[in-house]
Parts: C-alpha cells; structure tokens; sequence
C-alpha cells in the first residue's frame, strides 16, 4: 500500500518568516511551501490565504502568529475570530477530495523571540519588536532583507552565532510552563509544538 506524502503549507506573516522557513531545508524531512501575505498586519489577507491553501489541497495548514501587533483592539478581535475559526479545526470535504488540519503557532512579540531562544531563555517583558530585535544585535542579528539575504541562510546563522535548535525547542517549552505558571501574555514562543508537527531529520 502507497504511503500518501503529506502536504504542508507554513503561512507566515512576513519576509522573517520567509527566509526562515528557506533556512530550514535539509533540516527537516517534511516538504514545506511558505505562503507569506500580501499584507503582514492583515487578517483578512491572511483568511484569504488559509482557504486558498485549503482549496489547493494542503493536508496542513500551519500560521506563524507575531502576537506584537494583536494585543488590544480591532486587530486583537479581528485575530480571535480569525483563530476561533480556523486555529485547530479540520476541514473535511469528501466530494473534494479535501482533508486538512489547520494549526496557529504564536510567537509574542514577534518570530525573534523564537530566535532569542536558540541562545537563552527570558521571562522580560518587551514593548516593543524593535526592543527584541535590538538584544539579537549582540549576536549579528539584523532584522533587514538585506541581512537575510546575506547571512547564508538565518537558522544556520544562529547556529554559527552560538545557538541550538534543540536548546531553542526547550526554552520554548519553558516560555509556555512560564507564561501558565505567572498568568501572563508575554514573551513565549510556540515554536516548539511547531517542529513537533513537523518531522525534522
């Protein structure tokens, strides 16, 4: 019996995302296509998005949430009702031929925090994305195109920097344990439940 391969689209929310994601190839085994929107801040431009992939077939459907820029207002309830109706659902539709799981992975402030955590845990509270950005300095980190361009790939970039994969997977770990433990919203990562559903090598 054919083992059916399994489809994943990572929709992120902008270029960090992208370049990322690229980063990734030879590091994990599954077959990814990053879908980045149009327009980062725009949660119906990334509605748009989960249902095209949807209706291309995707058997996963995975978001990478910035939470910088969700935190109160109409982008915090444009972004609830967005994930109340997608985050963790199924879309099955036999006549189709669509069976699709939908999963959104947050990062507060922003993906950086995950990249923090390839180099050490925190708990600080930051205002800002820029405030984040500005301690990844001290590592080469420049949040430009320019940079993501050149720096040979970012998660190898980290790694070359002093940082872990696995050392990031687990600090994340402990953002959650944390965030749960103080009652906060701040400063977590859901990384780590993101290389979960997908198969590294």
């Amino acid at each position: 019996m054919t083992k059916l391969k399994k489809t994943i689209a990572v929709i992120g929310e902008g270029i960090t995302e992208k370049y990322y994601l690229k980063s990734l190839q030879g590091i994990i085994k599954a077959d990814i296509k990053p879908i980045i929107p149009n327009h980062a801040t725009s949660m119906f431009d990334l509605e748009k998005q989960i249902k095209k992939a949807i209706e291309e077939g995707y058997n996963n459907i995975f978001c990478l949430i910035d939470m910088d820029n969700k935190k109160q207002g109409r982008n915090r309830d444009n972004y609830l009702k967005l994930k109340k109706s997608y985050h963790d659902k199924r879309i099955y539709r036999p006549k189709k031929g669509l069976d699709t799981y939908i999963h959104f992975f947050e990062n507060e402030r922003c993906l950086e925090i995950w990249f923090y955590f390839y180099f050490k845990i925190t708990t600080k509270e930051y205002l800002s994305s820029d405030e984040l950005c500005k301690e990844l300095e001290v590592y080469g980190y420049k949040k430009t195109e320019d940079f993501f361009k050149s720096c040979q790939g970012l998660h190898r970039f980290l790694e070359s920097q002093g940082g872990n994969l696995d050392f990031a997977i687990k600090n994340a770990e402990d953002s959650i344990k944390l965030k749960d433990r103080d009652g906060r919203d701040y400063t977590y990562s859901e990384m780590a439940d993101f290389f979960k559903s997908i198969e590294r090598k």
